[in-house]
């Protein structure tokens, strides 16, 4: 959050925005190449981060199109203060940094890094849509790309199973002065989604023309309406109604976490079988606790919230509300079951929570021998002694 409002006070924009900003740290961002909302606009850390200065486990500091010690005092002597060191395009070499991104911290730890950022929008508009089939949902993110085109930011997905949580568990609906609560119950309510278990859809635009962002805007959301694509709408009105939409966003994970002990996936699936993989979970899960169980029938809570522009899906699995208790063999069966859905889809286990101590194991599974073994190779090279967050990131050999 620092380095957010840092970069906003200087009018541009932290290309990275997650819902933990406020707690986490930029170096652990780099070290799992956390994703976020807007990593359809803007991409990967891979791709903003321009420059890094790392320290390896005997001490050396490494630096990579950054400044050193000994240059910022270059600089300081001739008067260079503003010159960073730091260049977009800089071909001079292995672009070591790139191993560091995402690593872990199983290789070195980062100290320093530079980050191209944007400049702030001049505009900036957010849709909540609501639709009635995940095939609907396909079809609003299609005209986006279409009608929105270079101002289109986040395209975020909440089932409805989720909101539920966040309704009883986050936001304080009875209060319409609690951050996006009106709004809350209005989406939710009976009149709004009829009788389906709907999917809601926030979109965002980010832009530099006010009236021509306003007149796409109004395009797109006329178009879905007369197709009857979207079952109704909700069109920010100023910035404090944005902020009432990211708030019910970012609701979900604590939400979910307060109804009862969660068994939380971060994974990427193609983005046409996104909800297909949360059905098959459901199933299957509920078909083999049943079996299982010789009391009333147990029907898990599965929630699936993300980032649909680019297939992360979350996939958070409540197996009994109220229950906080961690169940080891449960949570292996659960593990079991998301996994196979997605892989069986091709899909990535991790999208931007990283590996740890929890998914490394399943590295021998989905890498080749030889790609596996050039990752210990690079290890030992930065970490001979295999000091550097142990047990994490790659198998036990």
């Amino acid at each position: 959050q620092n380095l957010h409002d840092y970069a906003n006070e200087r009018e541009f924009l932290l290309p990275l925005d997650i819902g933990s900003k406020g707690t986490c740290q930029i170096g652990g961002n780099i070290s799992t190449n956390a994703g976020g909302q807007y990593f359809f606009r803007f991409g990967s850390l891979h791709g903003t981060v321009v420059g890094m200065e790392v320290v390896l486990p005997n001490g050396e500091v490494l630096h990579f199109n950054i400044d050193s010690g000994i240059d910022a005092e270059i600089n300081a002597k001739q008067n260079n203060n503003n010159r960073s060191g730091s260049h977009r395009k800089d071909n001079t070499g292995y672009d070591l940094k790139h191993l560091f991104i995402g690593a872990e911290g199983t290789l070195g730890v980062v100290t320093k890094v530079a980050i191209a950022c944007p400049s702030l929008p001049i505009s900036r508009n957010s849709a909540l849509l609501i639709c009635n089939s995940y095939e609907k949902v396909l079809n609003v993110m299609k005209a986006a790309k279409e009608d929105l085109g270079e101002i289109l930011s986040a395209i975020e997905l909440m089932d409805w199973n989720t909101l539920q949580l966040v309704k009883t568990h986050g936001i304080n609906t009875s209060d319409d002065s609690n951050g996006g609560s009106g709004l809350l119950g209005e989406i939710l309510s009976a009149e709004t989604y009829g009788k389906s278990n709907p999917l809601y859809l926030l979109v965002e635009t980010q832009g530099s023309n006010l009236e021509h962002d306003n007149s796409k805007m109004d395009a797109f959301l006329t178009r879905l309406f007369e197709s009857s694509t979207i079952d109704n709408g909700f069109l920010s009105q100023d910035s404090k109604q944005i902020m009432e939409m990211w708030k019910i966003r970012e609701s979900c994970n604590p939400s979910v976490a307060r109804a009862g002990c969660v068994y939380k996936f971060d994974v990427s699936v193609p983005i046409e079988e996104y909800m297909d993989v949360a059905h098959e979970v459901n199933n299957k899960l509920k078909a083999e606790l049943n079996s299982r169980s010789e009391d009333d029938e147990i029907t898990p809570v599965v929630c699936v919230w993300g980032h649909l522009a680019d297939g992360n899906a979350h996939i958070n699995i409540v197996p009994k509300l109220g229950t906080f208790d961690k169940d080891k063999s449960l949570a292996k069966l659960i593990e079991s079951i998301v996994y196979a859905a997605v892989l069986g889809r091709k899909g990535s286990i991790s999208a931007e929570h990283g590996l740890g101590q929890s998914k490394n194991s399943y590295l021998s599974k989905i890498k080749t021998e030889s790609t596996l073994d050039m990752m210990y190779q690079v290890k030992k090279i930065f970490d001979p002694r295999g000091i550097m967050n142990p047990g994490k990131y790659l198998p036990r050999c």
